[in-house]
């Protein structure tokens, strides 16, 4: 490329020709005017073909600067309320750092909001619009609910009132950003979520819990079956949460006091197809919370099939040329496992029984009726369950300690024979 500098009506330019005859001409500190908002100078470069062309981008940069008084910043125009949400959303992303959180947000976009309005001009949306869209979502998630499937059909979820506070969000960002004049949603009323006639069983008693455990001792002795035991056996030891399992290291297994020690979680990263990103399980390095950081007293048997597991996969991962891992439930490429497979095999397997299958959540609740019926007061289990507060243990698994409900009866009669004795 040749470059050279010319003169071009008191003006220099600079003069670029391509090895293939193209020629481009620049001309650079094109002073524009003070920016009304700072007080400074404004300069910019102009590049045109023809020098003509130069006149012409040059005088319509000055116009536009006039126009505007302001930075000559590049501004995103929306057009429909599709566009304007994702803008909201891309910046939803920097708000928030929780992958389940943008995981449950984004469903929201993809199946409520932009099915919906996504097509629509943001400020030709109405109050009555968006009334009538929630109060079909509220009546679709009522029948849903009353007809007793455990599992709310796509579309058909009860947190109808989430959605509708989103849709309210994305109105406020385009009111701050790109100069809408007001928000539909804020006047709209939110029905009540329906409740459930049957309230769900998510614990398995002795009779049920001693036929799940002879189930799983009698498993064919094969490396899957291995690892879906002692998954199960350690949840219902512990009452971890399966991805607080999941992203165990054979380091957070202290092996002299019989504790496990849980300090992170696995989450779902979704996919983003523009971007051309698969999903994928993430170690977030925190707990669900801050009181999920705890230490967790199990039996000694229950390390000893997580050390051996672990072992066993070290030996596959050796056999086969492959590095080893720290995780103790790795996939067999290393990676963190992913609990869907695992909850499918469960939910079967459950079904198979005769008995609930509400997936490994159904451990963490059966270890807490256990405690509870065995007589362990409510403050250690907030702990072993990781609960901020104990208001939260004591709302949850209340009704999951039926034997406790008369041990008051038994405490009253105790204390009143001895005084009438």
């Amino acid at each position: 490329m040749k470059t050279e500098t010319i003169i071009y009506k008191n003006k220099k330019v600079v003069k670029k020709t391509k090895n293939n005859g193209e020629t481009n001409y620049v001309l650079r500190g094109v002073y524009l005017g003070l920016d009304e908002k700072t007080g400074k100078q404004v300069t910019t470069s102009i590049t045109a073909k023809t020098l003509r062309q130069l006149d012409r981008k040059y005088t319509q940069a000055k116009l536009d600067f006039e126009q505007n008084g302001s930075t000559r910043k590049e501004t995103i125009t929306v057009t429909t309320l599709k566009e304007l949400a994702e803008e909201w959303f891309k910046n939803y992303q920097s708000w928030v750092t929780s992958y389940n959180t943008l995981n449950r947000v984004r469903g929201y976009l993809d199946t409520y909001i932009i099915p919906r309005f996504g097509d629509y001009i943001p400020d030709k949306i109405t109050s009555s619009e968006i009334q009538s869209w929630v109060n079909e979502l509220a009546d679709r998630a009522k029948k849903s609910v009353e007809s007793g499937v455990k599992r709310a059909q796509k579309g058909r979820a009860k947190d109808f009132g989430a959605v509708a506070h989103k849709l309210s969000d994305i109105f406020d960002f385009g009111i701050t950003n790109y100069g809408l004049l007001k928000n539909p949603a804020l006047t709209i009323k939110i029905p009540p979520k329906p409740k459930a006639n049957k309230k769900r069983i998510m614990v398995l008693h002795d009779e049920d819990l001693s036929h799940w455990l002879k189930f799983l001792s009698d498993l064919p002795d094969t490396r899957a079956n291995r690892r879906f035991k002692v998954i199960c056996n350690t949840l219902l030891a512990s009452a971890c949460r399966i991805n607080e399992l999941l992203a165990l290291e054979i380091h957070d297994l202290d092996i002299e006091t019989n504790e496990i020690v849980v300090n992170k979680t696995l989450m779902w990263k979704r996919a983003n197809i523009k971007l051309g990103l698969k999903g994928e399980m993430v170690c977030k390095p925190t707990p669900k919370t801050d009181a999920g950081n705890r230490r967790i007293p199990v039996p000694n048997e229950i390390i000893v099939t997580l050390v051996n597991f672990h072992n066993e996969m070290n030996a596959y991962f050796e056999k086969h040329g492959l590095p080893k891992s720290d995780l103790i439930f790795p996939t067999i490429y290393g990676n963190y496992m992913c609990d869907r497979n695992e909850r499918a095999t469960l939910k079967k397997r459950l079904s198979s029984l005769g008995l609930p299958d509400y997936g490994f959540h159904l451990f963490r609740h059966t270890h807490a009726s256990l405690m509870l019926n065995a007589g362990a007061n409510w403050k250690e289990l907030q702990i072993r369950m990781g609960h901020k507060s104990i208001t939260t243990t004591m709302d949850t698994y209340a009704e999951l300690a039926p034997k406790q409900k008369f041990r008051a009866v038994d405490i009253y009669l105790d204390k009143v024979s001895k005084l009438t004795a």
